[in-house]
């Protein structure tokens, strides 16, 4: 029983992370608007490598080099996934991107059996091809068919480097300090985002409240609060579990999107990301059955 009570705990914090990480869809789109996509990366991991560094000062004395290890890897593909996601933000709607980036509970099995030789299940490959369809649906175009473009290309790369950060979790987390492990990543998030900013990008112009409060909901509460949720509760249960809860952030971004953005879902993305859905939920479903 108590087994079972600690595992619940986990997928609490991790629905956390998926309800705050589908607003931060939102905040992303808020954002875009005043500053680039690499700042805004710097920025908001600047605030939670800030509020990390208050929240667990003491624990950073007792830092390990394998603490270090762990956090470097994981944010490093936290960085590549939030690259490709935030840059593909300036293509797609805030729907779409939700549903794309809920592609990486797909990808998760497949990254632990090429990396720890974690057995793929037979619905996990079924759950794929179901996706596969639905990600057909979701880039019909009525005028011009099938089409897939540079957002969508950015949005997959960005869902493979997140499944990777899911992957490199389980992983760590067993056997790191899951605080340490935070910290590092936020810390590595920020300095790759400032790198990639001076390289990239402009500095930014307007610091006035339209940029503010999306890039403070997105620190704060999308990001430091959100990880540290995802961190924690990832370390009481399995990855392929973490990853279908937090998918269901494609759930709440696109319900976001329609109640604050007013955006439309037309018949063959809602499809799309229905079959999407379906997918995430049939993975969900046999993987407790297996359980």
């Amino acid at each position: 029983m108590s087994i079972n009570k600690t595992t619940w705990r986990g997928d609490i914090l991790l629905l956390i992370t998926a309800i705050v990480w589908g607003g931060g869809f939102i905040g992303v789109a808020k954002a875009l608007d005043t500053l680039g996509p690499f700042y805004m990366i710097a920025i908001r991991f600047l605030i939670a490598s800030i509020l990390m560094g208050i929240v667990f000062g003491r624990r950073i004395k007792k830092t390990t080099k394998k603490d270090i290890i762990a956090g470097t890897v994981s944010g490093l593909f936290l960085f590549l996934g939030f690259a490709g996601q935030t840059v593909a933000a300036e293509f797609l709607n805030v729907g779409k991107l939700a549903f794309l980036t809920a592609l990486n509970v797909l990808i998760v099995p497949f990254l632990s059996y090429i990396f720890f030789q974690e057995d793929i299940k037979k619905y996990n490959m079924i759950a794929s091809i179901i996706a596969i369809i639905g990600f057909g649906f979701l880039n019909l175009n009525a005028e011009m068919g099938f089409n897939i473009g540079i957002g969508e290309v950015l949005a997959i790369l960005g869902a493979i480097f997140f499944a990777g950060q899911i992957t490199a979790l389980g992983h760590y987390t067993k056997q790191n300090d899951v605080c340490l492990i935070s910290v590092f990543q936020m810390l590595t998030c920020c300095i790759l985002g400032f790198v990639c900013s001076v390289i990239f990008e402009e500095p930014p112009q307007n610091l006035g409240l339209e940029m503010l409060i999306p890039v403070g909901y997105l620190g704060v509460f999308s990001t430091f609060l959100a990880f540290l949720c995802q961190t924690i509760g990832q370390k009481y249960t399995t990855s392929a579990r973490a990853a279908i809860i937090m998918s269901l952030e494609s759930v709440f971004g696109t319900l976001f999107s329609i109640i604050i953005l007013s955006e439309k879902l037309t018949i063959n993305v809602g499809i799309g990301a229905f079959l999407i859905l379906v997918s995430v939920i049939i993975a969900e479903y046999m993987h407790a059955l297996m359980e």
